[in-house]
């Protein structure tokens, strides 16, 4: 082999895409970390909003604005980014392995199963539902830890307790309530997080095709507005349906393990069930865009994957 075809040999190596899982994990926590991070005031307002039964001068009908403004008056700007590194580890991981199964459970499921050109669109809804409950219900599993310290941080200067850190909070609590502990509201989590995951996957592909029908009615590429706003329509839809369990989880995972649904809408009544779903509606529509747009774009540098518009 000439040196010249040496050169062309290692710059082709060189370029040669990222494999699929690899790229899908890349995508996805390149999009996880850059929502998270942008977003985060919004889940610590949430987070205080649903806490408000467990500690005194907190009121079921205080709102996500005076909530925030009494974030800033006692804590300053700075309070609203309570957690952020626990929220950007917990998201970045979290995205990076359900894309990362996404990916996987698709390809595997394709392969074994093909789909069929004449299934229903109620069929073919139904596996899109499955596959994306499925591969959110294992990065839940996998990443509970972490979503309990994000949820005891982001609520730490009321709770009166103070972590210096990620690993600090997994130890203090690991080491006062055991593996039980680091694990609690894990069935609420998957509670939430399956139908979240199943019915956000459905929605996005459906409106990811009417968008790619609009682009192609006006003679134009699918952009990443199309993008952006097929995954704000999904992802907000979705959040609303499943906001209850996110409540219980918060209750929970805060150290209230008999609370129940039956028990917050006897004490509170059914509005508890969506207390703080404003501030998470609006945080999960702007990442569920933010996160499809830079999945797909990431998706396309690194030579695209089996839920990106470069599709083998």
């Amino acid at each position: 082999m000439g040196r010249g075809e040496k050169e062309n040999a290692d710059v082709a190596k060189a370029t040669k895409p990222v494999g699929k899982s690899a790229t899908s994990f890349i995508a996805g926590s390149t999009a996880g970390l850059v929502s998270s991070g942008l977003l985060q005031p919004l889940e610590v307002v949430k987070t205080r909003m649903q806490a408000h039964r467990l500690k005194a001068g907190f009121s079921i009908n205080k709102s996500a604005w005076a909530t925030a403004g009494c974030v800033v008056r006692d804590e300053g700007i700075r309070g609203l980014w309570a957690g952020v590194s626990a929220s950007c580890i917990r998201t970045a991981c979290g995205a990076g392995l359900y894309f990362l199964l996404l990916e996987r459970v698709t390809r595997e499921l394709n392969t074994k199963f093909p789909a069929s050109k004449d299934a229903s669109q109620t069929l073919q809804g139904a596996r899109t539902f499955a596959i994306g409950a499925a591969s959110r219900s294992l990065a839940a599993a996998m990443l509970c830890p972490l979503t309990v310290v994000k949820t005891r941080m982001e609520y730490a200067s009321i709770s009166g307790t103070s972590y210096t850190g990620v690993a600090n909070a997994l130890y203090t609590i690991g080491a006062k309530e055991g593996v039980k502990g680091l694990f609690s509201g894990l069935g609420s989590t998957l509670l939430r997080d399956a139908p979240f995951s199943g019915l956000n996957l459905m929605m996005y592909t459906h409106m990811r095709t009417v968008m790619g029908e609009v682009a192609a009615a006006q003679g134009r590429e699918t952009t990443s507005m199309d993008t952006f706003f097929a995954g704000a329509v999904a992802g907000g839809a979705a959040t609303f349906l499943t906001h209850p369990p996110d409540v219980l989880r918060t209750r929970v995972q805060l150290g209230r393990p008999s609370a129940s649904f039956v028990k917050i809408v006897t004490e509170e009544g059914v509005r508890a069930l969506w207390v703080g779903s404003f501030p998470r509606i609006l945080r999960r529509t702007l990442q569920q865009a933010m996160t499809w747009s830079l999945y797909e774009h990431v998706a396309k540098l690194l030579g695209g994957t089996s839920l990106s518009p470069k599709a083998d």
